[in-house]
C-alpha cells in the first residue's frame, strides 16, 4: 500500500507539472506580485521559477518559486518551493517543497515536503513527508512521515510514520508505525507499531503492536498484548490481557484481569474441567468448565425422566472461583437448562417452554491436582408453559416449593436443593 500511495503522489506530481525540479534548500527571493494565465505565462516570464512572491495570482494555472503570502488559482497552483501562508485553488495545489499555512482546494493538496497548518481539499491531500496540524478531505488524506493531527476523510486516512492525534474516516484509518490518541471509522482500524489510546470502528479494530486505552468495534478487536479494555460483539483475541476482554468469544495466551464472554478461551492459567454431577432436579448432568477463575463459562447436559418421558435438558452458565483455604474454593454460578423431550428445540420456542434456572454455591474440595469433589446448595427457580401436549403433572420436577407463581398457563416455582459430583482438571 505504502509504494502505491508514493506511486499515486509522484504521478500527479510529474503528470500535472510535465517538469522536474529540485527543491532549492536555499531561499529565493522574495518579490511582491505575480500574475500568471498559465504556467510560464506571467508577469515575471519563464523567471519567475526563481522568486517568492507575497501575493500570487494564477487565473488559471500557475508556476512559481514559492509563497509568503497570499496565491489564488483558479484552476491550480505550483510551487517549485516554500511556501508559507494561504494557498486556495479550484482544483488543486501542489507544492515541491514545505508548506505552512492554510491550504485549500476543490480536488488536491500535494506537498512534496513537510506541511504544517490546515490542509482541506475535496478529494484528497498528499503529504511526502510529515506533518503537523489538520487534514480535511472529502475521500483521502496520506502522509508518508510521522504526524501530529486531526485527520478526517471520507473515505480513508493513511500514515506511513507515526501518529499522534486524531483521525476519523468513512472506512478506514491505517498507521504503519505507532499511534497515540483517538481513531474512528466506519470499518477498520489498522495499526502496525504500538497504540495507545481509544479505537472505535463498526467492524474491526487491528493492532500489530502493543495496545494501551480502549479498543472497541462491532465485530472484532486483535492486538499483541493489550493493556486496557477490548469490546467487541462478536471476538476480542491478544496474546497477553490486563485488563478486561468483554466480547462473545475472547481469545489470549495469558490474562490478568478478566474475560467476559459467552465463552473465553485462555492458554495458559486457564480453568478447564469435566464435571459429573447430580441434584433434585436432574437425575445426570455433564458439565465443561472453560475461562478463568474470575470468571469462566460453563457448558452443561443432563437428562430426567418424569412420568413416562425422559427429559434431556442442554444448559449455559457463568461462574466465579473464590479461594476460601488452601485445596478449598467457593464456586458461584448462575445456570439455566431448556428440558426437552425430544432433541431439536430450539432454545427460544414458545410453543413448548420448560426451563431450569441455578443460583449455585458450590464448595470445592481438590484431592488432588486433577481430581475435585464439590457439594452444595442450590436457589432452583423452574419456568414451565402448561398446553395441550403437556400437563402440569408432565412437566413439574420441584420435589417442594416455597413460593409459586401462575398466571394463566405459566407456572414459576421457587425451591430449594442440593447439588454433588465430581470434576476432571483438564491440562
Amino acid at each position: 500500500m505504502k509504494t502505491v500511495f508514493k506511486n499515486f503522489a509522484t504521478y500527479l506530481l510529474s503528470g500535472v507539472l510535465l517538469l522536474n525540479y529540485s527543491v532549492n534548500a536555499q531561499e529565493k527571493p522574495l518579490k511582491d506580485f505575480q500574475l500568471s494565465f498559465i504556467p510560464m505565462v506571467s508577469t515575471d516570464g519563464t523567471d519567475v521559477i526563481n522568486y517568492r512572491y507575497k501575493a500570487s495570482i494564477n487565473l488559471f494555472a500557475g508556476i512559481n518559486g514559492g509563497v509568503k503570502g497570499v496565491e489564488l488559482g483558479g484552476f491550480m497552483n505550483i510551487n517549485n518551493g516554500f511556501v508559507e501562508g494561504l494557498q486556495l485553488a479550484g482544483f488543486g495545489n501542489i507544492v515541491n517543497g514545505n508548506f505552512e499555512g492554510f491550504q485549500g482546494a476543490g480536488f488536491m493538496n500535494i506537498v512534496n515536503g513537510y506541511a504544517k497548518g490546515f490542509q482541506g481539499s475535496g478529494f484528497i491531500n498528499v503529504i511526502r513527508g510529515g506533518n503537523q496540524g489538520f487534514l480535511g478531505s472529502g475521500f483521502m488524506n496520506v502522509v508518508n512521515g510521522d504526524s501530529q493531527s486531526v485527520s478526517g476523510a471520507g473515505f480513508m486516512n493513511v500514515v506511513h510514520g507515526n501518529h499522534q492525534g486524531l483521525s476519523g474516516a468513512g472506512f478506514m484509518n491505517v498507521t504503519s508505525g505507532s499511534f497515540n490518541g483517538l481513531q474512528g471509522a466506519g470499518f477498520m482500524n489498522v495499526t502496525r507499531g504500538y497504540s495507545m489510546g481509544l479505537s472505535g470502528a463498526g467492524f474491526a479494530n487491528i493492532s500489530a503492536g502493543n495496545y494501551m486505552g480502549i479498543q472497541g468495534a462491532g465485530f472484532m478487536n486483535v492486538a499483541a498484548n493489550m493493556d486496557g479494555i477490548q469490546a467487541a460483539g462478536f471476538l476480542n483475541v491478544a496474546r497477553e490481557v490486563n485488563g478486561l476482554q468483554l466480547g462473545f468469544i475472547n481469545v489470549a495466551d495469558t490474562v490478568s484481569g478478566i474475560p467476559i464472554g459467552f465463552l473465553s478461551i485462555v492458554k495458559r492459567g486457564a480453568l478447564r474441567e469435566l464435571e459429573i454431577s447430580a441434584n433434585d432436579a436432574l437425575l445426570m448432568n455433564a458439565s465443561f468448565r472453560i475461562g478463568v477463575p474470575v470468571f469462566y463459562n460453563i457448558f452443561s447436559v443432563g437428562y430426567r425422566p418424569v412420568q413416562n418421558t425422559t427429559f434431556h435438558a442442554m444448559g449455559y452458565g457463568i461462574g466465579s472461583r473464590l479461594e476460601l483455604a488452601e485445596r478449598t474454593n467457593l464456586d458461584i454460578e448462575l445456570h439455566s437448562s431448556r428440558l426437552y423431550d425430544e432433541w431439536g428445540w430450539n432454545w427460544w420456542d414458545d410453543e413448548y417452554l420448560s426451563r431450569l434456572n441455578e443460583l449455585r454455591t458450590m464448595f470445592v474440595w481438590e484431592v488432588s491436582p486433577v481430581v475435585q469433589f464439590f457439594a452444595g446448595p442450590v436457589l432452583y427457580n423452574h419456568y414451565y408453559r402448561i398446553s395441550n401436549d403437556y400437563s402440569r403433572e408432565d412437566l413439574e420436577i420441584a420435589p417442594y416449593n416455597f413460593y409459586e407463581y401462575t398466571s394463566g398457563n405459566r407456572v414459576r416455582q421457587w425451591w430449594v436443593g442440593a447439588r454433588a459430583g465430581l470434576r476432571i482438571v483438564l491440562p
